[in-house]
């Protein structure tokens, strides 16, 4: 019903589900709040203030989250890469901070106004950054997500890795880089979420003005991001964990189980610990993934099983690494031997 009145649809791997404005009309939020934990635009900012508001108004009736991806269309002024000085250097249009730090202000707004629970999905900026900290210091509800690119790249490596940094939101100045590790240590970034994106090579070699957003990263996120901010000494490797796996559970209205309940420590050699999925209340539907935190390896992107290879990674040399993943108690992918 809501696709034949013009409403943009789409379930993501989170439960979440677009709202719309196509014709100015809202999806009908109400007819699915029992099937999702969360509405979101996906990718394309909501530009009418009232729609927001009435789209926030219904989320907090229904006891769900706007998850936002914050950009004024207005401020974009056909820009398709950071307005920084690689752009101007280059001869490039610039996407201004602006357009996402200016939605971003009047969402804040509109969630202190109806009470809604708010997230704002990738952020980029050091300005995006400060109004979610005052706005979490003034007691409204919101949180916040970054990606791994935006806390190990800048717009200056667009000259080292061309299109393959190309995302959106676009990779900011090295200062904007460094306000969001910052954000992170302090804690006023919620989460990580990897904005995983992929599409072919030559997709990617038409250029700056018409490759496609977007990269992949989930298949070396971890790594990444532990080398930027456990080994740069800015968080723990727990806290990582948490960043990576429980924030997003929780946010998303799932209880973590605590992984040292599922150890069986009493094993006869205590180097070869063993998961009991017995200790927990559905030992069914367990979903675990298994890590070494202090593997050194370098990614390449032609071992990984996504099809896509489209990332500024490879090459890198990383700390930490998943060793497997169980899936409905059932392990799905293993590099234990």
């Amino acid at each position: 019903d809501a696709i034949k009145r013009g409403a943009a649809i789409k379930v993501l791997p989170y439960g979440a589900i677009t709202v719309g404005e196509k014709g100015e009309k809202l999806a009908d939020m109400e007819a699915m709040s029992d099937k999702v934990c969360a509405f979101s635009d996906d990718g394309k900012g909501v530009q009418n203030d009232e729609m927001m508001r009435e789209a926030m108004t219904a989320a907090k009736r229904l006891g769900k989250i706007i998850a936002a991806h914050c950009e004024d269309n207005s401020l974009l002024f056909g820009g398709y890469i950071h307005d920084g000085e690689y752009a101007r250097m280059h001869g490039h249009r610039g996407i201004s901070s602006e357009s996402e730090y200016r939605q971003i202000e009047r969402d804040l707004r509109l969630a202190e106004e109806t009470g809604c629970a708010y997230h704002v999905c990738h952020i980029s900026t050091k300005e995006s950054v400060e109004l979610i900290r005052q706005a979490k210091a003034h007691g409204v509800n919101v949180t916040c997500e970054t990606a791994p690119h935006y806390l190990a790249l800048c717009d200056e490596d667009l000259l080292e890795y061309g299109t393959l940094a190309k995302m959106n939101p676009p990779l900011r100045s090295a200062a904007d880089r460094q306000a969001t590790i910052a954000a992170i240590a302090d804690g006023t970034v919620d989460l990580l979420a990897t904005d995983h994106a992929p599409h072919t090579l030559e997709e990617k070699e038409r250029g700056f003005l018409e490759a496609p957003n977007g990269i992949i990263g989930l298949e070396c996120a971890y790594g990444v991001c532990h080398k930027v901010l456990v080994d740069g000494g800015y968080i723990s490797d727990q806290r990582l964990i948490e960043l990576m796996s429980v924030a997003p559970s929780r946010l998303m209205g799932h209880r973590p189980t605590d992984v040292a309940a599922l150890l069986n420590v009493t094993a006869p050699c205590a180097s070869k610990r063993t998961l009991d999925l017995s200790a927990v209340e559905h030992p069914e539907n367990v979903d675990l993934a298994i890590l070494n935190t202090s593997e050194a390896w370098t990614v390449d992107p032609e071992k990984f099983l996504s099809k896509a290879r489209n990332t500024p990674f490879g090459g890198w040399h990383v700390t930490g690494r998943p060793l497997a993943t169980v899936i409905g108690s059932t392990l799905v992918f293993s590099r234990i031997h």
